[in-house]
């Protein structure tokens, strides 16, 4: 699998700014901290690439340019990350928490909720998956990419950030995880082939994708059953997101 990581802003675009405790943040930095940290702790389950960390997504878009660099065709997902800004936070003792957003032409959000339920085991409120369509993320989904938005928390809220400065790392493996939950991916030491025999072997994020497949007659089993290779069935699932079985 390769994925596509975007850090928000940069290349002279703050984001959302705040002054915590003595301690100033900036949405740009803090979106870098995430891919790199994330790009490290994915290693070995899939093929990591940063879009230039010396760029900025949004303004490649407005000039006509994000698809060139970002090439999102030899993409099979791309998440891009962001910060959220109440440009009122005050501490409260409450969470603002974290969201993930899709596009509205966007067939599922399993890996979207398995991100949002991962971060907010953390300490954060979770607003959830929402559809809107983003210039970034749109771009990718019109390329046939599927495609997310993470707002990370909110960097001027004082609770949210109490957790994400603490639980950093946790944050991170906790995306990390979603996604290779979301896509069936395994750890580097992972390397046994799992076959699934029957639907009922079948987990969970793979069910749907079978489900249809048997039903369109577009997957027959043998006289031993599916037998179905993990791999085979990770990359089904990948081409039913991207709306190939519909």
């Amino acid at each position: 699998m390769n994925l596509l990581l975007i850090s928000g802003h940069g290349a002279g675009d703050p984001g959302a700014t705040a002054a915590i405790h003595g301690r100033a943040y900036r949405e740009a930095d803090e979106a870098r901290k995430v891919t790199a940290a994330l790009r490290e702790a994915l290693e070995g389950s899939c093929s990591v690439t940063v879009y230039p960390t010396d760029r900025n997504a949004f303004e490649d878009y407005k000039k006509g340019t994000l698809s060139a660099v970002a090439r999102f065709p030899q993409y099979d997902y791309v998440l891009e990350i962001h910060f959220n800004a109440l440009q009122s936070g005050a501490a409260d003792g409450r969470t603002k928490g974290v969201e993930c957003y899709v596009t509205t032409s966007e067939p599922g959000t399993a890996v979207e909720r398995a991100i949002t339920n991962r971060v907010s085991a953390c300490g954060l409120t979770n607003r959830g998956v929402k559809r809107k369509d983003w210039s970034v993320i749109r771009t990718a989904r019109k390329a046939g990419v599927p495609a997310a938005l993470l707002e990370v928390c909110f960097l001027d809220d004082p609770d949210d950030m109490a957790v994400y400065t603490a639980k950093f790392r946790q944050i991170v493996e906790g995306i990390a995880e979603a996604v290779r939950e979301g896509f069936g991916l395994r750890k580097e030491a992972e390397e046994e082939v799992t076959v699934y025999k029957t639907l009922a072997d079948v987990p969970a994020w793979g069910q749907a994708t079978v489900r249809k497949l048997l039903d369109k007659g577009y997957l027959e089993g043998t006289g031993d059953g599916l037998n179905l290779e993990h791999n085979m069935l990770r990359v089904l699932v990948i081409n039913d997101r991207a709306g190939l079985y519909d």
